[in-house]
């Protein structure tokens, strides 16, 4: 939606329209509204995009043939060239489109035990599988036997006197890193400048939040 050039005058008139409460309620309540009204225009300017592609296909090879039929001349270069680009363009808003249809996915369905969250759960199983596991001299390579093994290595671990009656395990494993008058600072209430550098420091096409909105939204507007 970003690289359409109506985008930004939508969000803009949107955001200008008068909502009366305190500031939370009226952050919530433009967010909702322009939700909308960009599903809308989302709609009704984004619904043909596939079509649109194949329409810029369509009339690249229309010129093509026409370069074929007729031999090369300027007029036609021109129409190439052009036609090339509006390929490229459409191409590039369908690539958007596509990563930006995953995103949302995820978010909806990706944390529930879902068709959805079991597809990706396999694709994750096969690429992170361990296919081997060395004990010592031993390089277990049998997938049984490296469960058996992981399995037993935790239950001593967790199961020994000496880890059990060790009152330092915790201080071994989290470490005391921070003293007092650091703990205060960081559990002080952010200010303003704070967190548009923590908003504006995020990954711009990263997944959106609860509110369906994701970084790029907020820095780009």
């Amino acid at each position: 939606m970003t690289l359409h050039s109506e985008c930004k005058a939508l969000i803009v008139n949107s955001w200008q329209e008068t909502v009366i409460g305190y500031p939370m309620h009226i952050l919530n309540s433009k967010l909702k509204n322009l939700k909308a009204k960009l599903k809308l225009w989302n709609k009704q300017v984004f619904g043909n995009l596939h079509e649109y592609v194949d329409k810029a296909k369509a009339h690249l090879s229309h010129i093509q043939q026409q370069i074929q039929t007729s031999g090369h001349s300027d007029s036609l270069k021109n129409l190439e060239k052009d036609a090339h680009v509006q390929l490229q363009d459409a191409l590039k808003k369908q690539n958007l489109f596509w990563q930006e249809k995953a995103k949302v996915n995820w978010h909806v369905d990706g944390d529930r035990n879902t068709n959805y969250f079991h597809r990706i759960t396999k694709i994750k199983n096969k690429t992170k599988l361990i296919s081997h596991i060395r004990n010592n001299d031993e390089l277990i390579t049998e997938q049984p036997l490296i469960a058996e093994h992981i399995v037993s290595y935790y239950k001593c671990l967790f199961s020994t006197n000496t880890v059990l009656k060790d009152n330092s395990l915790v201080e071994e494993v989290i470490p005391d890193l921070i003293d007092e008058s650091i703990n205060t600072l960081l559990t002080n209430i952010p200010n303003a400048d704070e967190i548009k550098h923590a908003v504006f420091d995020m990954k711009k096409d990263g997944a959106p939040g609860p509110d369906g909105f994701g970084p790029i939204f907020y820095q780009e507007y």
